[in-house]
């Protein structure tokens, strides 16, 4: 830990120091400083050592929090250590015994923000699918409900949030703070809609965070696209029969591999050429119908043979009453042909998108439906899945036959 003099810090100091590109620091002596990040937000942080371990704990938000009580917090937490007890531990203790004791103060209050989230929750599950849904409940129960939970939620300060979201934001934490504040918006959204409160304390507080730049799934660059498909073919390539007809046809159904990797037998009609993946495993919550072209039908008769006594089409290697994982996609199938860090399984959906838009041929709309993505106007949504059925049939068949055409072109 880099030493400091003792009380180097002034109000007037904290106050002039301006944001630059890249948080940084100032300090105060003895482990505390304020952290000061690229949108102007100063944070008091103290840095310490217990067991062997650096450790930091927040002191909280300037000016809201004075320089005076930071140093005295400081104090606090330093004789705890020297007590041999872990500061940030025992705040975790002491907030959730307050929280209990405001509990049973308050009795059952159906007004809680903790019961108003779970019953906005428990609405909100129902259109997402069980892996969305744990997510959010998590980062409620991790991240809100040991603040705020216990509070009424027509009582909830928009200074409260602010505070929830900067602390976030100061852990290095700034894409989960971005999804806090968007679930804290909604259930804010819903209790006023319930007439539970007037306002949302948590609805422009995105502005003050950083932006957070987000990562585009890599899709394979297509002039790569049919050595890769030529490749699949190879026999040197050592992929395992049920891998290597699952990455070819995560490529040709351009599905989300969940949807893949989990497929069952039941849901397949090779009679109809038609897949139909149930509504609980789709991201939107809505079942989804494939057309198989005749390409993938061949590929899924000679996969029954082997996988055929198992409920799952691509049953684990380890254990087939369990689908295979995502890694064995990954490991065993992209990475091994070494596209490691040119391509992602979710970027041949992107690849597909372009290449059949691209094409001209087929209606924008019947593109987006085959690709499973959202449709806000839902009348609209149960329109389309009925109307551009055929079309889908017709462009999946074009989109197999076009892939066997570039691997006519690989090198």
């Amino acid at each position: 830990m880099p030493k400091h003099t003792e009380n180097a810090l002034t109000d007037r100091k904290i106050l002039n120091a301006k944001s630059k590109d890249k948080q940084y620091k100032i300090f105060d002596g003895k482990g505390l400083f304020v952290l000061i990040h690229p949108n102007g937000s100063k944070y008091f942080r103290w840095e310490y050592k217990f067991e062997g371990k650096r450790k930091t704990l927040a002191l909280g938000v300037y000016p809201e929090t004075t320089l005076k009580h930071a140093r005295d917090e400081r104090l606090e937490a330093r004789k705890l250590v020297h007590e041999g007890s872990d500061p940030v531990k025992v705040r975790r203790k002491i907030k959730s015994e307050k929280k209990l004791v405001l509990k049973a103060e308050q009795g059952l209050d159906q007004l809680s923000f903790e019961n108003v989230a779970m019953e906005w929750w428990k609405r909100q599950s129902l259109n997402q699918t069980e892996k969305h849904a744990r997510e959010a409940r998590r980062s409620l129960e991790n991240h809100v409900f040991p603040h705020i939970g216990f509070k009424r939620v027509d009582e909830i300060t928009t200074k409260e949030v602010k505070v929830l979201l900067l602390d976030l934001e100061a852990q290095g934490k700034g894409e989960t703070a971005h999804r806090v504040q968007q679930r804290l918006r909604s259930v804010f959204q819903y209790a006023i809609m319930q007439e539970w409160t007037d306002r949302n304390p948590a609805s422009d507080l995105h502005k003050l965070l950083n932006p957070v730049k987000k990562q585009q799934m890599k899709a394979l660059p297509l002039k790569e696209f049919p050595n890769y498909l030529q490749r699949l073919d190879e026999d040197n390539l050592e992929l395992h029969l049920v891998t290597r007809t699952a990455l070819k046809l995560i490529v040709m159904l351009f599905v989300r591999t969940r949807e893949l990797i989990e497929a069952k037998w039941e849901e397949i009609d090779l009679e109809s050429a038609t897949w139909r993946i149930p509504a609980e495993r789709m991201k939107l919550r809505v079942e989804h119908l494939v057309p198989l072209p005749k390409q993938a039908l061949f590929l899924l008769q000679d996969l029954k043979i082997i996988t055929g006594g198992s409920e799952f089409v691509f049953p684990g290697d380890r254990n087939p009453k369990q689908p295979m994982s995502n890694n064995t996609l990954l490991y065993g199938g992209i990475y091994r042909m070494g596209l490691r860090s040119r391509a992602t399984i979710h970027g041949f959906r992107s690849l597909a998108s372009s290449i059949l838009n691209e094409s001209g041929k087929w209606n924008p709309d019947a593109i987006e439906r085959q690709l499973a993505h959202s449709e806000k106007d839902q009348v609209r949504a149960a329109y389309n899945r009925a109307k551009y059925l055929d079309e889908r049939r017709m462009m999946m068949q074009w989109y197999a036959d076009h892939l066997d055409k570039l691997q006519l072109k690989a090198k």
